[in-house]
């Protein structure tokens, strides 16, 4: 018996007083720990008992000695004896001698045998399929499949035993096998994706999908899209058009600031010239942009990166002021299209402020390049205008505006569109 149960069987003394008189007996003194060896017969029981399909305690307490012993004899049964051990660290054998007269234990030792195994078979199996598997660290998905594999020929609790396997893991594991949750989301994934042309990321879709009163996480959005080989088209570094010729009459200082944000419509405007290479030639685009919502105002768009270009856009933008109403500042960079006489007379004559980027700064005029480079990232690169006409790359920029302004979806306007926005503002009809 171990300490704790001669205690408990004759009521006194201390575990400690015990153990000190152990200690102190000279024909303990060989054995380590000062307890003498349990016999064979009575260790290969209790592990042949728990092999058999019973439980660690119920084994233990079966044969009268502690979970842990058991525990370890399992493993000493396993393990190589090593090089000139002694007793104590010899494995463990069995020969005919120890096997129980009883059938129904042998049959139990039989059982327990045919579990060892058919394990180990399907562990080599999974080591087969992928070399890089450690049989040690078995997830409980793979050890229920691995239980399932063997269910016709051995009980649930002795595999859950022998595999570490709460019963509670298998059930919960067992139920989601060979079942996809969201089969019923890729399709709604895939018909947003495809509406915005492949312009989309997982938020957008995600605030798509709550619009129309689908629950989801956006991370259950994420990796669907992941999985679904969904991406949202990235940026690459574009061929960059400047306008700058030099300093050719006083600029104006720079009002805006780097604040983008406007409280009302037609208070902050901002425009710039972008180029659009085409089969066969280049396409230039002067939009116009609201601050207040980032709505395209008015933009003119051509062949030619003239000044008639940039004020042609400037004169359709001021058409859409009302009498009486904002006079917004207009902020560019210093191109030469905006401090040709010109420009600065359609500004004068319609009482608007000028304002202008630093020399050489983007982030001044942020905004305006954010816009440009969403279109190309969303349309140009990834649908190859490079390999359209002139009039065809036309045609897209005006198609893309349109929808830019009439169904694109901000996270900024609480996942609306410009016009969506101002309409829900009552600021459009």
């Amino acid at each position: 018996m171990n300490a704790r149960e001669v205690v408990r069987r004759l009521g006194w003394p201390s575990r400690s007083a015990l153990a000190s008189w152990v200690r102190a007996d000279a024909r303990f003194r060989p054995h380590r720990g000062g307890r003498p060896r349990l016999p064979e017969r009575v260790r290969a029981g209790a592990v042949l008992a728990y092999r058999g399909g019973m439980s660690l305690r119920a084994a233990a307490r079966r044969h009268g000695v502690s979970d842990a012993s058991v525990a370890r004899w399992s493993r000493e049964w396993d393990a190589p004896a090593p090089a000139g051990a002694g007793e104590g660290g010899q494995r463990m054998e069995l020969d005919d001698s120890l096997l129980p007269d009883d059938p129904e234990a042998l049959k139990a030792i039989i059982r327990g045998q045919r579990l060892e195994n058919d394990v180990l078979r399907e562990v080599v199996a999974l080591v087969k399929k992928d070399p890089a598997a450690d049989p040690r660290r078995l997830s409980n998905r793979e050890k229920t499949l691995m239980a399932d594999r063997l269910r016709p020929t051995h009980s649930l609790s002795s595999l859950a035993s022998r595999l570490k396997l709460a019963l509670s893991s298998y059930h919960y594991h067992h139920a989601r096998l060979g079942r996809d949750r969201h089969d019923w989301l890729r399709p709604l994934v895939h018909e947003i994706f495809g509406q915005a042309k492949g312009r989309y990321g997982s938020r957008r879709i995600h605030a798509t999908l709550r619009a129309q009163g689908t629950t989801v996480s956006e991370k259950v959005v994420r990796r669907v899209m992941r999985q679904e080989g969904l991406a949202a088209r990235s940026s690459r570094k574009p061929r960059r058009y400047s306008s700058y010729i030099g300093e050719c009459s006083p600029a104006p200082d720079n009002l805006i600031r780097r604040d983008f944000h406007a409280e009302e419509p037609d208070q902050k405007w901002l425009t710039d010239i972008t180029e659009i290479k085409a089969r066969d030639g280049k396409v230039y685009l002067s939009p116009v942009l609201d601050c207040f919502d980032g709505r395209i105002v008015a933009y003119s768009i051509g062949r030619h990166p003239d000044a008639e270009l940039a004020n042609s856009s400037l004169r359709q933008a001021i058409a859409t002021l009302g009498e009486g109403g904002w006079r917004p500042l207009v902020h560019s960079d210093r191109g030469g299209h905006y401090r040709w006489p010109g420009w600065i007379s359609i500004m004068q004559e319609s009482e608007l402020r000028r304002s202008m980027s630093a020399k050489g700064c983007s982030p001044d005029n942020s905004a305006m390049e954010g816009f440009f480079g969403r279109m190309k990232t969303e349309a140009t690169y990834p649908e190859h205008w490079e390999r359209l006409s002139c009039a065809q790359a036309i045609a897209r920029t005006r198609e893309y505006i349109a929808w830019h302004n009439a169904e694109r979806i901000k996270q900024s306007l609480g996942y609306r569109s410009p016009d969506q926005y101002r309409r829900a503002h009552g600021l459009m009809a």
